[in-house]
């Protein structure tokens, strides 16, 4: 950062890792898995207050979901989900673009469905109906929920505190 204090990571615009990029891991999760019974969260905290990256674990009934977020650093992996029989992999889990599955001594398997360019342009159609509608989707309004209870539940356990809290 170079002593510098850019908008990113700057406590008076509520920002920072987990409230910026890990948002996208931390909404995939709960949009496939729902609520988790609990959450875990570390973080490195930078000199300006906020986090600079850090790891969530949620604990389901039977399994966890570990998630890494930074700011600071890259990441060239997909997310991966594991299981006895193999695993999914996904690149840029919050549009589901570029799915394989690797089953257990078998071929890697392309599941990727077509889309369109413009990755948020599934969200801007639904955003747009519920407005011409004029009703809310509660699946969506309760995800959304769900997510801000827990960014404010790993934010309380990191120590990441905004000037909006106040």
């Amino acid at each position: 950062l170079n002593g510098e204090n850019p908008n990113t990571f700057n406590p008076a615009f509520s920002n920072g890792s987990i409230m910026d990029i890990g948002y996208y891991c931390v909404g995939s999760a709960i949009e496939l898995f729902g609520e988790p019974n609990s959450v875990q969260a570390s973080a490195h905290v930078l000199p300006s207050g906020v986090d600079g990256c850090g790891s969530v674990t949620l604990a389901y009934d039977g399994f966890n979901v570990n998630l890494l977020h930074s700011k600071v650093s890259d990441s060239l992996i997909p997310s991966e989900f594991q299981g006895e029989q193999g695993s999914v992999l996904v690149d840029m889990i919050a549009t589901g673009r570029g799915v394989e599955r690797i089953l257990r001594g078998e071929e890697k398997e392309t599941l990727t469905l077509p889309q369109t360019e413009n990755h948020m342009f599934y969200e801007a159609e639904a955003f747009a109906k519920q407005l011409k509608l004029g009703v809310i989707d509660e699946q969506m309004k309760q995800r959304s929920l769900t997510v801000a209870k827990v960014l404010t539940e790993v934010r309380k356990q990191t120590g990441v505190v905004f000037p909006a809290d106040q």
